[in-house]
This record gives C-alpha cells, structure tokens and sequence, in this order.
C-alpha cells in the first residue's frame, strides 16, 4: 500500500532534485557562453547536489539505506566546488582554515553514513537519518549555507543602485536556501514533514538565486572589487591613449594616479619585458598592467583588489586592442582614433558593475 507520506517525501525530494539540474542548466549555459571556469564551477555545485537529491529521492522510495549512504557522496563533492568558486571570486587563493574546517566535517559525515545503527528504515514514510548522523547533517548544513549566505549577504551590501532591486531579490533567496532551510531540517527530526518542506525551500532558494544572477552576471562580482577605470597608455612617452570609468576615483586616487602614470612608461621599459600582468599596490587601490613584448601599448587597470577575473580581462582586452589598433599606432597622440575601444570594454568587462556616487 502506497503511503502518503512516503510520496510527500519522495516527491519533495524529485522536486528538489529537479530544480537543482535547472540551476546547472542556466549556469553552465552562461559559463560556456562566455568560457569562464569559474562560473564552470559554480555550475558542477549544482549538478553534484542534483545528483544527490536523485539518490536521495530513490533511497526513500525503495526505502534502502544504502542509496541513502550513497547519495551523501555528490554533495561531498559539490559544496567544496562551491566554496572554491566563492573564495576565487574575493581574492587570489581559497581559505585554507574554511576549506580544512569544510573537509573535516566531510570526512565525519561521511563515515557516519556508513555507520550501522544511523540510518533507520521508517515504514510508510522511507530512510531517516538519527543520533550522531542527524547532529552532524545539520551541522554541515548550517556551515554550508551559512558560509553562502554570508557572501550573498555581502553582495546585497555592496550593490550598486542600478542592481539593488536585483540582489534584494537574491537576499530573500539566500535566506530561503539558509535560515529557512536550517530551521526546517532541525524541526525534521521531530516532525517529519518539515523533511520535505525543506528540501523544497532549499531547492527553491538556490534556483531563485540563480534565475537572479543568470539575468544580471554582474552580481557575482559586486563583493570581490571594485574597478574604478582601465586607460591604455603609449609607453614610449606614458601618455593616456583611451580611459573608460565604471566608478568615479577620489581626488587623492586620481592624484597618486597621475603620478605613477608619468612613470609607466620606464616600469615597463625596465621590467615588463615579458608580457606578464604585474601590480602596483596603493593604499585603497591597485594598479593592474598588462603589456605585451614589441608593443607600444599597455592597459592600465584600476580597482580596488586584485582577482583572477579581472587579470583574465585585462589580458584579454590588451590583446584585443593591440589586433584591433595596430594599424593606427602610427599616430599615437590622435586618441580619437581609439574611441571605438569602448565597446571592447563593454563587452569583455561586462560582468564589472557600474558604481555611480
């Protein structure tokens, strides 16, 4: 006899699954669009969780412990992906204390899973995790989520005007996938029901999240910097060839700019030989340079920290002016013929946010 609360929780849990894969779906889209590894690996998170939620919706239909056991397995494997993806979006290197405090927790929940005696077959409603297993679930999910909403709580902080309605949007789904879910799975191990209620909540939170950065990337990039400008220089007499500005620089920024850019030109003469993107460190900014070999051009970035997405850009975009230009280096000092370089801004930098004060 079918059991109707063996079919809520099984259900839910399809749900979930579900709305995961549509979460992969939309992100590996854009990744692939624009090649960007990072968001390839904001992606397999999703895929990976479901995954688990597949395991997990077959281990209560078939009421077996072991695909219970099983489908612990993804997750595992998809929260570090996600935890990476947050750290290399903030800064160079991923955090070493979160990650080894990540892989702790793993490990524990992982042989607990397979522990007799932590797994109990409940007849009419499926598998149900108890005692130290449950403890260390929902200490494991509260880590997860709460690191994720931390960073999704800093982004709504640090918006922009122009994407404010949008991360509002992403703050209610953070809290959904967060808070709510937690509260959930805590009230699950007395009443079963909110099992269920949280997976959806959970699931629903993350696809609300992504179905908001999907519609405006550039909310993956709110908390990581804040790029001020990039110039294109002539190295050969340090004159300023095409500015763009996506924030407006203090007048002390702008001062101390001014006097590192009369000196570009012999940084560059005298260390660049190689082509590698090197940094100018000031108080409240960086200076980032990129300059290839028998060129007479550099791009000069400016932004409040360092990352990998923006070197990846400013890279990219030199190279594109460099093949785009060539032909009018012959009149270095007619910056008009360079206005045209906007739109390779607009489009390899389309993920920075515009910052009007």
């Amino acid at each position: 006899m079918v059991s109707l609360d063996n079919v809520v929780l099984v259900t839910s849990a399809a749900i979930a699954g579900i709305l995961n894969l549509i979460c992969f779906l939309l992100l590996f889209t854009y990744a692939r669009k624009r090649n960007n590894r990072l968001v390839y690996l904001f992606s397999a998170n999703w895929l990976f969780q479901a995954l688990f939620w597949i395991f997990d919706a077959t281990s209560h239909f078939y009421y077996e412990e072991l695909l219970m056991s099983i489908s612990i397995i993804p997750q595992l494997i998809g929260v570090p992906c996600l935890f990476i993806f947050i750290d290399l979006i903030k800064k160079e290197r991923v955090s070493s204390v979160k990650i080894s405090i990540l892989f702790l927790l793993e490990v524990l929940l992982l042989i607990l899973s397979f522990l007799p005696g932590e797994l109990h077959v409940i007849p009419g409603y499926g598998v149900h995790s108890v005692g130290a297993l449950r403890i260390m679930q929902i200490v494991f999910l509260i880590y997860y989520v709460m690191t994720f909403f931390s960073w999704s709580y800093l982004t709504w902080k640090k918006a922009p005007k122009e994407l404010k309605q949008l991360v509002n949007f992403l703050l209610f789904g953070s809290i959904l996938f967060s808070f709510v879910t937690a509260f959930m799975y805590a009230l699950g191990g007395i009443i079963k029901v909110f099992n269920s209620i949280g997976f959806v909540t959970h699931s629903l939170g993350a696809l609300f999240m992504i179905i908001v950065i999907w519609r405006d990337p550039r909310i993956i990039y709110i908390l990581p910097f804040k790029a001020y400008r990039i110039l294109v220089v002539d190295t050969n007499a340090g004159t300023g060839l095409f500015k763009y500005d996506w924030a407006e620089l203090k007048a002390v920024d702008e001062n101390i700019f001014s006097m590192v850019l009369q000196a570009v030109g012999s940084i560059l003469d005298e260390v660049l030989k190689k082509g590698e993107i090197r940094e100018i460190k000031m108080d409240q900014a960086v200076l980032l340079i990129q300059h290839e070999r028998n060129s007479p051009v550099a791009s000069v970035l400016v932004t409040s920290k360092s990352s990998k997405s923006l070197k990846y850009g400013l890279k990219k975009f030199n190279s594109e002016f460099i093949e785009t230009f060539q032909s009018q280096f012959d009149g270095l000092y007619e910056v008009s013929r360079f206005r045209d370089a906007k739109k390779l801004v607009e489009h390899i930098f389309d993920f920075v946010p515009v910052y009007q004060d």
